[in-house]
């Protein structure tokens, strides 16, 4: 997070689909475990990733398969990217692939 960041900046109506859950980690509980976790998760990555050097995972994008629960051990991602600008378009490709009906 940048200093200044507040849960109450965020726009509410920006993701508004019902399988989107809204969540403000402001002690970086979450962020932390990704980045301890990044070696399990390194072959999930977007071609573009850079590898994080910050305190915390933040700015990047986490896609789950159907049916994925946050458990312990942490689960790994079908994909995922950082920074979220530069793999945008991963996410958006993995996103459709998702959202194919079955």
């Amino acid at each position: 997070m940048y200093p200044g960041d507040a849960r109450s900046k965020w726009p509410d109506g920006l993701l508004t689909d019902q399988r989107v859950l809204h969540y403000w980690d402001q002690e970086r509980v979450v962020r932390v475990r990704y980045l301890s976790n990044l070696a399990a998760i390194l072959a999930q990555r977007a071609p573009e990733t850079v590898v994080p050097t910050a305190d915390a995972m933040w700015d990047a994008f986490y896609v789950y398969g159907r049916g994925a629960r946050w458990q312990d051990p942490t689960p790994i991602p079908l994909s995922w990217g950082y920074p979220i600008m530069v793999t945008h378009n991963q996410l958006i490709a993995d996103l459709e692939h998702l959202l194919q009906p079955r």
